[in-house]
């Protein structure tokens, strides 16, 4: 049963992220291009948005991530493109990640490029992560939002898919197709651009957003990679830091959600830190460890409920709570609604 929204929702977002997140423009340069061709106005899509086409000229810029997320969906909406996202993210190519996608292009295996995508990509984008999740005979890679986003993320997450593809074939060869293509959300009226892009198993409906391939294929080798030129731009990006703590918890909470087992404990054994020291840290940038779990564990949320029809038990278990009900209840917290109403008022605003 859908229940109604009784009072205003609150702020969309818990105060455990601070700031807004951006991202790198990288291979966003191409929208405009795409939706002149499509016979779109780029101009007047951009300026919905909240962005302009000079935002967009120089891939090394950054931009708000909830306007580059807002982007792919006014695009596809105007010009009535709900593949959208998908024809975006198919123009992606490593030379889009910068430094980021020059080690991988030269790292030793696919294995090894792809832990750097991980362990580097926040330089490119702040509040969202790649992720690699490893079992015996399958690996997933994936991507996905640890802050709270204000706009539909499902042409995002389409364009970050198809980008993936062709990270991957980049490294393995041009007819390189995973085994299966996992969305976060529902399907669309046509999967036929889908099947061609992806050539493989297209699962819609997932708590995931990820490719899934055989795990051997990680200890493949990289052709043309230069073993030089892999240290230096290694080093060049270990310069660069890796971020607030508060940005650094935000990431690998959402890692450990993925795993099953986002608690203190675990937080700080994977950042090899003492709690106190973590709490004493989160608390000058003006937040607590609680904090940044209810903030991403929302993101998660809000996402599933507005894209998906994921059920709340689902949605519950993927957030690590043991019960449904304290899933209910922490969401009415965070917005003053419960998931029904949410998932309702969101469906009808993009009806």
């Amino acid at each position: 049963m859908i229940e109604p929204i009784s009072k205003p929702l609150k702020s969309a977002r818990p105060s455990g992220l601070v700031g807004p997140a951006t991202r790198m423009v990288g291979a966003f340069t191409e929208v405009p291009r795409l939706i002149r061709e499509l016979g779109g106005d780029p101009g007047s899509i951009l300026f919905e948005a909240g962005l302009d086409l000079s935002d967009l000229a120089q891939p090394s810029a950054r931009v708000p991530l909830g306007k580059l997320v807002a982007l792919l969906n006014l695009a596809a909406t105007r010009i009535g493109c709900e593949h959208f996202g998908l024809l975006a993210g198919r123009v992606w190519r490593l030379s889009h990640l910068g430094p980021i996608g020059e080690l991988m292009r030269n790292s030793p295996n696919v294995g090894v490029a792809l832990e750097e995508l991980v362990v580097f990509q926040h330089l490119n984008s702040d509040g969202a992560a790649a992720f690699l999740l490893k079992r015996d005979e399958t690996v997933d890679l994936g991507y996905t939002f640890y802050a709270p986003i204000k706009a539909n993320t499902v042409q995002f997450y389409d364009a970050v898919m198809a980008a993936g593809v062709n990270f991957m074939r980049e490294l393995r060869g041009p007819h390189w197709a995973p085994q299966a293509v996992f969305f976060p959300h529902s399907p669309p009226a046509n999967l036929e651009i889908y099947r061609t892009h992806f050539g493989s198993a297209i699962l819609f409906d997932s708590l995931i957003c990820s490719l899934r391939f055989r795990s051997d294929e990680l200890n493949r080798s990289i052709a043309g990679a230069c073993k030089e030129l892999y240290q230096l731009t290694l080093q060049r990006l270990e310069s660069a830091g890796s971020g607030s703590t508060t940005d650094v918890v935000s990431r690998v909470l959402r890692s450990l959600l993925l795993q099953g087992h986002a608690n203190k404990d675990a937080t700080v054994q994977s950042l090899a830190m003492h709690q106190r020291t973590l709490s004493r840290r989160l608390k000058n940038e003006g937040t607590t460890f609680q904090e940044i779990l209810d903030s991403v564990r929302f993101a998660v949320a809000k996402e599933l409920l507005e894209s998906s029809t994921v059920s709340y038990e689902e949605i519950s278990v993927s957030l690590g709570y043991s019960q449904v009900e304290s899933f209910l209840r922490a969401f009415k917290k965070w917005t003053g609604t419960t998931p029904g109403g949410w998932r309702k008022l969101r469906h009808d605003l993009m009806a």
